[in-house]
């Protein structure tokens, strides 16, 4: 009896319990309203990937075939790729040294099998298979289109083909006086300044801007130093390539809305508005270049055939005639011609410079070939000079070795290709790693020291020449490598012959990471130093 009368006295009353009962499930209705857009975003992802799954499942069965870390649903590998720019070049590695010269990564759904092989880069590289560009030049495309540096297809042959006169042979012997011209005011800027460190690949993008742009672009110097937001966008551009390098590698700024929230949209935005204002004005100076011309159009497209090629027009001179591009495509297509010549020539001449005062014995040897080539007297340097200058087509090379400008580079598989050892299914990305191959010590000995005698004729001939790719291979190679290696050179050679350049810092203090192109954490610093 005291049990059971002490029961009822712990009891609640009925009426407690009916309340509490009905305030559980206002907090439960509460609690599905406030979170239901959770419940739905959830199972629409999970309806995605298992929809992608089945959508895909011959690639996915194939792609076990291939060694790789371990993938989450729905990210992938994505997860590796979260940490500061410098450790994307570890992790490549250390994925290479773990799986071998073929390995898979999943960034998000999208499969890319690293291979670097040389010669299965070899037959990917040719293959008519490999034609297309990967996925993650689409974040490049939404700044520069989907044209000559970012595109594929009709598009980009297209847009190629009408550009590719002003890279030919005849066109970039022409060039020779412009080059020489603008690297005479780098010599006397150079001869004013105080021999202090400084970083020089500050003067030098500026004599590459007004190389390309009096070459490649056709505006006068006079029109250049007057084009509106130059200073601007040269000095932007490294940073919009950064913003595009995030975007490749970090798979949440791949998700459009989470984008436009961030501050790289913002940098984005203001880019491509200082970009189009630039290219416009370009653009203008040669629409009414065009109609000052006593030829027609008609006999200036035609004339190339007779000489070989027509030097009198630029490449946006020929994008306007032909009439081809709309006005969207005509900026993004002169900034992309802008933008792959001025910026990577002074990149790999910032490096060829720094490369020389880090290792002087180098910088000696190369010295006395161009003194004996141009002699004492400071002028013009020719084709015919750099054809008697071996050594300095060995530093040129383990240059860019070292530093390519294009430190990856991804393909879209169109149909199963078999290499080796595996099978890339259609739908992955194949993952050419440059920089690492140009760096790997089953093909390099001392992979990460300098040393131009990598590439003196006994050596080249023991190594496989696939395993050195600074331009790619096959039919979608680099458009402007000539162009670029005549102005780099032209830089370089004229700056040792009157300059020493020497630095605080040494080559065990570069530190480097991968943006687009392999960037400098601490610049370009040199010393310059009159020879006389």
């Amino acid at each position: 009896m005291a049990c059971t009368r002490a029961r009822r006295e712990r009891s609640p009353p009925i009426s407690n319990r009916i309340v509490t009962c009905l305030l559980c499930d206002c907090h439960d209705v509460f609690f599905l309203r406030m979170y239901w857009p959770v419940y739905i975003i959830v199972g629409a992802l999970i309806t995605f990937w298992l929809l992608w799954r089945y959508k895909n499942r011959r690639m996915i069965e194939m792609a076990k075939k291939v060694p790789g870390p371990r993938a989450l649903p729905l990210l992938g590998n994505a997860l590796l790729f979260k940490g500061q720019p410098d450790t994307f070049t570890k992790l490549i590695k250390n994925l290479m040294a773990e799986y071998g010269s073929v390995f898979k990564i999943w960034l998000g759904p999208d499969l890319n099998i690293v291979v670097s092989d040389p010669d299965d880069l070899k037959l990917l590289l040719s293959s008519t298979k490999t034609s297309v560009k990967g996925p993650q030049y689409k974040y490049m495309a939404d700044v520069l289109g989907g044209g000559i540096l970012s595109g594929s297809g009709p598009t980009w042959r297209k847009h190629r083909k009408i550009a590719s006169p002003n890279y030919g042979k005849r066109a970039i012997e022409s060039y020779g006086e412009v080059f020489n011209r603008e690297v005479d005011g780098l010599l006397e800027r150079f001869r004013r300044m105080s021999r202090e460190q400084f970083n020089v690949y500050t003067p030098v993008v500026q004599t590459t801007s007004y190389a390309v742009c009096q070459t490649l672009m056709g505006v006068t110097k006079d029109q250049t130093l007057k084009l509106p937001c130059f200073e601007k966008v040269i000095d932007a551009s490294p940073s919009l390539y950064n913003v595009i390098f995030r975007r490749m590698t970090r798979w949440y700024l791949q998700i459009e809305p989470v984008f436009w929230v961030s501050n790289d949209h913002y940098e984005q935005k203001n880019f491509v508005k200082i970009m189009g204002e630039l290219c416009e004005a370009i653009l203008l100076h040669r629409a009414e270049r065009l109609k000052t011309l006593e030829d027609s159009k008609r006999d200036l497209m035609n004339r190339e055939d007779d000489a070989g090629v027509n030097t009198q027009l630029s490449v946006i001179d020929r994008f306007l005639l032909s009439q081809e591009l709309n006005k969207k495509e005509l900026v993004q297509e002169t900034f992309t011609i802008f933008t792959s010549s001025q910026e990577a020539s002074a990149k790999i001449a910032s490096y060829f410079l720094l490369m020389m005062a880090y290792h002087p014995k180098c910088q000696e040897k190369l010295y006395a070939e161009i003194l004996s080539v141009i002699g004492e007297q400071d002028r013009n340097v020719t084709d015919e000079d750099f054809k008697r200058m071996p050594y300095l087509e060995m530093v040129f090379k383990e240059v860019l070795r070292l530093f390519p400008i294009g430190a990856a580079l991804q393909r879209t598989i169109t149909e199963d290709i078999t290499i080796s050892n595996y099978t890339l299914p259609a739908g992955c990305s194949l993952v050419a790693p440059i920089y690492h191959l140009h760096r790997d010590p089953r093909f390099w000995s001392d992979p990460e020291n300098f040393d131009p005698e990598r590439f003196n004729p006994e050596n080249v001939k023991k190594r496989n020449p696939n395993c050195y790719i600074p331009f790619s291979l096959g039919p979608m190679d680099c458009l402007g490598r000539y162009f670029g290696t005549k102005l780099v050179k032209t830089i370089c050679v004229r700056v040792l012959r009157e300059f020493e350049l020497t630095s605080t810092e040494t080559y065990e203090d570069l530190r480097l990471f991968i943006s687009i192109s392999v960037a400098s954490v601490n610049g370009f610093p040199v010393i310059l130093n009159p020879r006389k």
